[in-house]
């Protein structure tokens, strides 16, 4: 398949330019992962020379890293208490992790090949500018529709407000038993 072909050269490329990733994992060799973030899937597999290779199926995996889209996005604006699932060899799942959190593409040296060093360098600048600008407005408008959806129109519970009416009920609750305990005695 023509997105697996895309998967494996971009993931060995990566990993190529990141061959410091090798001491961490060298110890690890054959050894197998599954990220799972929503409906995406990617599999990871240690070579012999210590670097990730991307395949597109293996049968069983010794770890498994599995989050939601919205922990992802979590991740993706710094919150470090996002959910995150990890099955097997947490070890090992941890310390792909964290390499993986470190791993850097540089794609203004793989742009420099095709169009030139100055060219590259300045669609670098523009491209960072346009992806932060970007990044800060979805954030902003996100929190604009989560407060506009919690204060102007109320579609969305605030955890208190949600903690207040399960106090009332279990207070309600114990009301009506005691009433009911009275109501017996008589």
């Amino acid at each position: 398949m023509i997105i697996d072909t895309i998967k494996t050269k971009l993931t060995n490329h990566l990993f190529q330019q990141n061959e410091w990733i090798k001491k961490g994992l060298t110890k690890h060799r054959s050894k197998s992962i599954l990220f799972n973030v929503g409906p995406i899937h990617y599999a990871l597999i240690i070579n012999e020379s210590g670097l990730p290779e991307y395949r597109d199926q293996i049968n069983t995996y010794d770890a498994e890293v599995k989050l939601s889209i919205s922990s992802a996005i979590e991740l993706m604006r710094g919150n470090k208490k996002a959910y995150i699932e990890i099955k097997g060899d947490i070890e090992f799942a941890t310390l792909m992790s964290n390499l993986l959190r470190d791993v850097e593409w540089d794609y203004e040296d793989d742009l420099s090949e095709m169009i030139g060093d100055i060219p590259a360098y300045h669609l670098v600048k523009l491209a960072k500018k346009v992806v932060t600008s970007t990044k800060e407005t979805s954030f902003n408008i996100a929190d604009t529709f989560k407060e506009y959806w919690l204060e102007e129109k109320p579609m969305i519970a605030k955890k208190r407000l949600v903690e207040q009416f399960n106090n009332e009920v279990d207070r309600l609750r114990f009301d009506v038993d005691r009433l009911e305990l009275k109501l017996k005695k008589l």
